[in-house]
């Protein structure tokens, strides 16, 4: 699923694999249950600008060499998303919530 915001060009997107997709319905989910539909309405929009910040800008991250030669990550919230970037996108492959392990969660997880 390819993400074009903001008016961005084509060069500037982002793309959410799979399991990243899966991250955020399940964050959507807690986020409902725990503290409501405008919680986690604004929440999900936050996650989902950060996203289109790091598009034109992935050099913001912080590079997690310990996880994958490419792999950065950026935290929004209590939630960190991982991703890797390349000239014409940012793939993010993972948004975890900032108290989990990376190497213990992120493991198996293609990040294409």
């Amino acid at each position: 699923m390819s993400l074009n915001r903001g008016g961005m060009t084509p060069k500037h997107s982002y793309r959410l694999t799979p399991d990243a997709q899966t991250d955020l319905i399940e964050i959507r989910r807690l986020t409902l249950t725990l503290w409501g539909a405008t919680q986690s309405g604004e929440y999900l929009s936050k996650l989902r600008q950060t996203m289109g910040l790091l598009a034109p800008s992935p050099q913001i991250g912080t590079r997690r060499s310990g996880l994958g030669r490419e792999v950065a990550s950026f935290p929004q919230g209590s939630h960190i998303i991982y991703y890797l970037a390349d000239q014409e996108e940012v793939v993010v492959f993972a948004v975890q919530h900032k108290a989990m392990v990376p190497a213990r969660h992120l493991t198996g997880r293609n990040p294409l």
